[in-house]
Order: C-alpha cells, then sequence, then structure tokens
C-alpha cells in the first residue's frame, strides 16, 4: 500500500525527479514531470546517463566526482538539462544522497524569471498608461492612504515637486483642498467614500478661476473593494464654451424675426434656378435620346422635383417652427420612389465599396395614396445618414406593409447598415431637434442632427412613427411607418395577383447573401407557382447544391462575399451545368451586365427586383425552352 501512495505522489509532483545510480551515472527511475518537462519518453530517459541531459561544465565535473567515489552531501546548484528537441533547460536542482541511489530534484527557473519579467511588464505597461492619458489620476486605498498617482495630477493640482518628494499623504491631501473654493467638499470625498461600492461625480470649483469634474469609482480585486480611483478632468474651457454657447442661443432667439425674413428672401432665390433645372430637363426629355439618356433625364426630374419639395419647406422656416406643414393626398407606385432613391445613391455605394440592396415586398400595393414627396424624403434622409455612417459591410432597404382596415394599410419601411452603431442610452434622443447621439460624432461626420427631428414630424403628421434599433460598433436598423390608402392600379382597376407562370415541380436555386433578398426573391417565386425551392449563400454553397441536383432555373447573387456569382456560374459552366442562371446584381451599369453574360449567365435583372422584371425574366427563359423544343423538332410543351 506505501508503494501505491508513493507513486501516486511522485506522479502529482510537478518538479523533476531523477534517480541515479553513482557508479555508472545511468538514471533508474523519473518521474512524469521529468518526461513532460525533458521531452523524453520514460523509457527513453530511464537508462539514459545522467551527463547525456546534464550538458553544464560544472554539471559534468560533479557527475565524475560522484562516479570516482566521491562522497555526497545534500547540495543545490543551478544546471542546464538539454531537451528531446535539442533547447536548453535552466534549472536550481537539488542533489542528495538515498538508499537506492542519487536523487536530483530539479525545478524551471526560467519560469519563474519569465513571471517576474511577466510582472514588471504589467507594472510599466501601468504606469504608462496612468501617465499617458489626459485626466489626473488618484488611487486611494482602504485606509485613505495614497497607493498611485499620475503627473498629469500633480500638474493639474501644481503640487510642488518638494510636497511630492515627502510622500506625505496628510499634506497632499490639504494642498489640494486649499485650492479650492470650499476644502471641505474634497476632503469628504476623499474619506466618505473609502469602502461604497457607488461611483460619484463631482464639480470642483478652484480659486484661481479653474473648474474641475471628479469622478470616482471602487477598485476591486475580484469581489472584495480594495480602495477608490479619482479621475480629475479640467473643464474650464468647456465650461467656457457651454455659457458661450448659451449667450449666443439667447442671441439667436432675438433675431428669430429677422432670421424668417432672410430665409424667406434665399426661399426665392433658391427655387428660381431649381425651376430652371427642372424645365430644362422637361424639354431634354422631348428630344431623342437612348434608353440610358432617359433613365439619366428621368433621374434628374425626380431628384430636382424631390429637392425642389423639401426646400419649399425646409426654407420657410415659420412653417416649420409652427408645425403648420400639410401632406398631399395623390395616389404614387411606391416601387418606383424606392427604384429612384437606389439610384441616387448607388454611385455613393460603389465610391465606398458598400454593399447596397433595396427591396419592396410582393404585398405592397402598386398604387399608394398619400405624400410621396415626403415619404421620399424621409426615405432619403435615413439612407444618407447610413452611408455617412458606415465605411464597410453593407446598407439596406426593405419595405413591407401590413393591412389596417379596408382600403387603408399600415407602410413601414427599414434601412440598415453596419455602421459605427448609436449607444443604447442615445438612441431615443436622436429624434430631438439639434440632437446627435455625441458630439465627437458632429465634428467628425458633419451635420446639425435636425434631419432626424424632420423625419419625426413627417410619420407624425401620416399617423406613423420612426425609430431605432441600434448597437454600439456593429450597426443601426432605422424604420418607420406611415398610414395610407391603396390606391386603384392601372386602368381604374386593383392589381391582380401575379399570375402561376412556373410550374410547381420546376427545380429552382435562388443564391443570395442577403437574408432579405433571398426571403423577397422566394416569396416572388412562390407567388409564380414555385414550390420546388432550394437556396444557397454564397458561390461555393451554389457549386455544392448543384453538384447534388439538377436544377432548370438558378437565380444568381452577381456580388457575394468569397466566391461571387460570376465565379460560381464560370465553375457550373465549366462542369458542364445547363441550367438558366439568372443573374443578379444592384450595379445598374451596363458593363456589370455585360460582364456576368460573359461569365455564362443567361439573362440579368437589377436589384431592387420588382415582380414585372423577374416575370419578364422568367418569361424570357420559358420562350428559350419553346424554341429548344422547335429546334429539336418537337411540340412545345403547354406548360414550362
Amino acid at each position: 500500500m506505501k508503494s501505491i501512495y508513493q507513486e501516486v505522489l511522485l506522479a502529482a509532483a510537478e518538479e523533476i525527479l531523477l534517480l541515479v545510480a553513482p557508479d555508472d551515472l545511468a538514471i533508474l527511475a523519473v518521474n512524469p514531470a521529468a518526461c513532460s518537462m525533458l521531452g523524453y519518453p520514460a523509457e527513453v530517459l530511464t537508462g539514459m546517463s545522467i551527463t547525456d541531459i546534464e550538458c553544464a561544465l560544472a554539471d559534468v565535473f560533479f557527475w565524475e566526482e560522484v562516479r570516482g567515489g566521491s562522497a555526497i552531501e545534500e547540495q543545490v546548484m543551478e544546471g542546464l538539462y538539454r531537451r528531446a528537441d535539442g533547447s536548453l533547460l535552466a534549472a536550481s536542482k537539488t542533489v542528495r544522497r538515498i538508499a537506492q541511489g542519487v536523487l536530483v530534484r530539479a525545478t524551471d527557473i526560467g519560469a519563474q524569471q519569465r513571471a517576474e519579467d511577466e510582472l514588471a511588464l504589467m507594472a510599466s505597461r501601468l504606469r504608462a498608461t496612468l501617465e499617458a492619458t489626459a485626466d489626473g489620476i488618484l488611487v486611494l486605498d482602504q485606509d485613505g492612504r495614497v497607493a498611485n498617482m499620475n503627473r498629469r495630477l500633480a500638474r493639474l493640482w501644481l503640487l510642488p515637486e518638494a510636497l511630492l518628494a515627502l510622500h506625505d499623504d496628510g499634506a497632499l491631501i490639504d494642498h489640494m483642498a486649499a485650492a479650492l473654493e470650499e476644502p471641505a467638499v474634497l476632503r469628504a470625498l476623499l474619506t466618505g467614500h473609502a469602502k461604497d461600492l457607488k461611483e460619484t461625480f463631482d464639480i470642483l470649483p478652484l480659486r484661481d478661476g479653474r473648474i474641475f469634474e471628479a469622478s470616482s469609482r471602487p477598485a476591486r480585486h475580484d469581489e472584495q473593494v480594495i480602495g477608490r480611483v479619482f479621475c480629475i478632468t479640467d473643464v474650464t474651457e468647456r465650461h467656457k464654451a457651454e455659457q458661450a454657447l448659451i449667450a449666443a442661443r439667447d442671441s439667436a432667439n432675438s433675431a428669430n424675426r429677422a432670421k424668417s425674413d432672410f430665409l424667406a428672401m434665399m426661399s426665392h432665390e433658391i427655387r428660381t434656378p431649381m425651376n430652371g433645372i427642372i424645365g430644362m430637363a422637361q424639354l431634354l426629355e422631348m428630344e431623342p435620346h437612348t434608353a440610358e439618356q432617359r433613365e439619366y433625364i428621368s433621374t434628374i426630374q425626380s431628384s430636382g422635383e424631390a429637392l425642389l419639395g423639401i426646400i419649399n419647406d425646409i426654407l420657410d422656416y415659420s412653417k416649420i417652427e409652427a408645425r403648420k406643414m400639410s401632406l398631399e393626398n395623390i395616389g404614387f407606385d411606391l416601387r418606383q420612389i424606392v427604384a429612384d432613391v437606389e439610384k441616387l445613391f448607388r454611385p455613393k455605394a460603389a465610391e465606398k465599396a458598400l454593399a447596397f440592396s433595396a427591396s419592396v415586398a410582393e404585398s405592397v400595393p402598386r398604387v399608394l395614396v398619400g405624400d410621396p414627396t415626403r415619404l421620399r424624403q424621409i426615405l432619403i434622409n435615413l439612407l444618407g445618414n447610413a452611408f455617412k455612417f458606415t465605411s464597410s459591410g453593407l446598407v439596406g432597404v426593405h419595405v413591407d406593409v401590413a393591412p389596417l382596415t379596408p382600403g387603408r394599410v399600415s407602410l413601414r419601411v427599414t434601412v440598415s447598415d453596419t455602421g459605427i452603431g448609436i449607444a443604447p442610452d442615445k438612441c431615443r434622443h436622436i429624434f430631438t431637434p439639434f440632437e446627435q447621439a455625441d458630439m465627437s460624432t458632429t465634428r467628425r461626420y458633419g451635420g446639425t442632427g435636425l434631419g432626424l427631428a424632420i423625419c419625426r414630424m413627417l410619420c407624425e403628421l401620416m399617423n406613423g412613427e420612426i425609430g431605432v434599433d441600434s448597437e454600439e460598433g456593429v450597426g443601426s436598423r432605422f424604420w418607420f411607418t406611415a398610414e395610407l390608402e391603396a390606391g386603384i392600379g392601372e386602368e381604374g382597376r386593383a392589381p391582380e395577383a401575379p399570375r402561376a407562370i412556373l410550374r410547381q415541380n420546376t427545380r429552382i436555386l435562388v443564391v443570395e447573401d442577403n437574408p432579405i433578398n433571398r426571403t423577397v426573391i422566394g416569396r416572388m417565386l412562390e407567388r409564380f407557382g414555385a414550390r420546388d425551392l432550394d437556396f444557397a449563400e454564397n458561390g461555393e454553397e451554389a457549386v455544392a447544391h448543384c453538384a447534388e441536383s439538377h436544377y432548370e432555373l438558378i437565380f444568381m447573387d452577381a456580388r457575394m462575399p468569397r466566391m461571387d456569382g460570376l465565379e460560381a456560374t464560370r465553375a457550373l459552366r465549366a462542369a458542364g451545368n445547363t441550367a438558366y442562371i439568372i443573374g443578379v446584381s444592384a450595379d445598374a451599369m451596363s458593363e456589370e451586365r455585360d460582364e456576368a453574360l460573359a461569365a455564362g449567365m443567361n439573362d440579368y435583372v437589377v436589384k431592387p427586383v420588382v415582380r414585372d422584371a423577374l416575370a419578364a425574366s422568367i418569361d424570357r427563359w420559358r420562350q428559350t425552352l419553346i424554341a429548344a423544343h422547335l429546334a429539336e423538332g418537337a411540340a412545345p410543351h403547354r406548360e414550362v
């Protein structure tokens, strides 16, 4: 039983244990720690000479004396061990004679040295951090003694070098308190919260006219409070700036009447050239032009009209101030508005290399009755913010509706991005006039904070609301709702439901990395009669799906991360895949379409994918099948 306990103890030991024969210096026994630290298996290490692994010159001399019969007294020394991989282990070892031979106990002194070096490095970094901060830092222990402080604190409180050299905590605090208009405040602050768990914040006016902010919080080790950390900030200049802003605000309020007169004049001066731009665009539309030029002219007209509509109210300051803005109530095509706005921001997306998608749910009526200018204004404002605060990733727009009463719907528009995000406690303020989530945001990105307040006001006028869900560093999702009437479709009829133009057993693969776009395209295809749908998130998944299954029709997003749609199409064609591939892309430039067709795609549609464009592309595929059957001399299928 004793030997079992001994084996357990030896196995648990974390130091190297070696038993050496004194006559031939052979290693008789080793423990697991020796094998682990030296890298030799036990069966290899046992039987080796101790001089094979102890390689310092002093070690060799020592062991030669042992072999020569020299008496061994317990000795403590340092040595070097050669590991199996050739590296050296510096160790502190104890050697003594026992009945069975010579026992060697060794510990890694390198680990201890590394721990000491790491501790010194951490202390150095902590000190560097304290000195690098722009605030004064004072650390007190539980008994109120000064445990640490930085040079910035000494400069803020004008502490003499002679006083710092005394290391007298009482004299130090007396000097700091004497600089305040009310010295008792500092004494109460430094001594009254030593063991509190709460955080504090105080304003400290100094006799020399400066103003400090003092915040403190408990210093913890695990769950135990071991002291308190004070952060002192000189806010004198900020306080002066705030007072100047208050004075400027009062001055601005007294000048409101003059401002209104100025804005009324500017309103007229800006409307005049805007009307010229719109009028000339209308004249240009009457002249012969290509399809691409027609699209440019249409964008100029719609953009100019939208800008003029906004100017008519933004520059009429008295109307906004009095909340007397009225809304139009006319029929309009929301899909066209989304498409026009998407065209406006497409160059911005290309400039910043952002993925940009826009989609309108199939359930949205073809014609709505309301104020299209105001809806467009809100959408442009939200998209402008999304692009402004997003440097990488994606920006997306999705439109959906929910029925309210017969003939009325609640429109819901969502604008999402992967930008800088907003802190939760700031989200509720950003719809207040002249508010930003953070003043640093204004300095970096510009803006006055008025745009979102106008959006909120417009939504309320349309019996809707506006909100945001956001996370700092992840992105934001702005949304707004509006109550609108469902209008009558073309030719005085309500829009018809899409007819089933696909056989239910048509195998279709939708390849799209954006989950919203996958859903939109999938639901459109289901409305067209499709039932056998598969989905892939990137080109690699698409190629894998096609290797396992046969698809007649593939909707392939052209631009995706990892393997994009163009690469995936080339890979499928190289493998002999003959499926009809319809490219889908948010890039409306002609070069993109040419590149997609050159890669092997059969057709191409532009986001936002609208029902008519999708149906037209499917119809072209059906006509291709019919032509193929006729070329083979067979009668065309009734259903294709």
